[in-house]
């Protein structure tokens, strides 16, 4: 089908109108896939969302990945491909394994270009989907209101915290699911359509430095919607909160239309679960890529001069 959008394709199964993206890359616990299995098979939380086309992009191993970790990542790769051919979790299932390393924003820009359904559920390989979502009426909604271009399914509460900068319940004549608008772009499962990425998210990583290669795409996105201590962004909206003021959303903030699925509360979110593949162990296991996962780390990372990890 093509990613167009056209009124052809709105009337196809919602499920049809649908791919699911998972990007996954080595992590210590290869070449086990418990995790991963358990991630597939949390889509039927949501009825019908299993019969949706899954696209499963594996990054290449970087060439400092000692030996015996790309060893068991090709085996990782192997089950992976196993399971896509008999088990019904991953029915309708692709299977891309990059030819060389990509890097986590690049991979999910690899995985993007291969869709072909106008929208996407973007998520990674340790995100289970523990709570039911009105999928229907989420791509309804962002097919007719277009201001709605990101909806993330929190992995924790709906309040203002961490990328959620500034949350705030939002209403329209076309809205036919309950949203809350968002100060925080992140690559946390969402829903996005393809030609979202294609025109706003990719281009915005390409333009980052050395071409974005080795970010997060959250990174490149989050600190263009936020820009700190300047006009236009959600710095001025989340100082105004600060104040005791209500928010004023920067007209800027209309470009990443990001949103978190159900109302602005404590009491919703929490859509997502995420089950780490690493543990304590460095991102990738490699020292030289530690990720700071204590404040004692992070200031240690500042210190030599580079950015830490958004992931929470």
């Amino acid at each position: 089908m093509n990613a167009s959008g056209s009124a052809s394709a709105a009337q196809l199964p919602w499920w049809e109108q649908l791919t699911i993206v998972v990007c996954s890359s080595p992590v210590p616990s290869n070449p086990s896939t418990v995790t991963l299995q358990r991630v597939f098979a949390s889509f039927a939380v949501v009825p019908d969302l299993p019969r949706a086309h899954k696209l499963l992009h594996l990054d290449g191993p970087q060439p400092a990945l000692p030996r015996k970790r790309r060893e068991a990542y090709s085996e990782f790769v192997s089950r992976v491909r196993e399971l896509a051919r008999n088990d019904a979790a991953f029915r309708r299932s692709r299977v891309v394994l990059s030819e060389r390393f990509l890097f986590a924003a690049h991979n999910l820009a690899a995985a993007v270009r291969l869709v072909e359904t106008q929208f996407m559920l973007v998520t990674q390989h340790d995100f289970m989907l523990v709570r039911p979502f009105d999928a229907p009426n989420l791509l309804r909604t962002m097919r007719e209101a277009r201001i709605v271009k990101h909806v993330r399914l929190n992995a924790r509460s709906n309040v203002a915290h961490g990328f959620d900068t500034v949350v705030e319940n939002y209403t329209c004549a076309k809205c036919h699911v309950a949203l809350a608008r968002t100060c925080g772009w992140s690559d946390g499962p969402h829903v996005a359509s393809r030609d979202y990425y294609l025109r706003v998210v990719v281009p915005r990583n390409q333009q980052d430095q050395d071409g974005g290669r080795r970010k997060f795409m959250e990174e490149s996105m989050h600190y263009g919607m936020l820009k700190a201590h300047a006009e236009g962004g959600c710095w001025a909206a989340r100082s105004a909160v600060a104040r005791g003021e209500p928010p004023v959303w920067p007209r800027e903030w209309r470009k990443f239309g990001t949103f978190l699925y159900g109302i602005a509360s404590a009491a919703d979110g929490s859509y997502m679960q995420h089950r780490s593949l690493r543990g304590r162990v460095p991102q990738w296991g490699l020292p030289d890529t530690a990720t700071p996962r204590r404040a004692g780390d992070a200031k240690l990372w500042k210190a030599k001069g580079r950015r830490g990890s958004l992931k929470k």
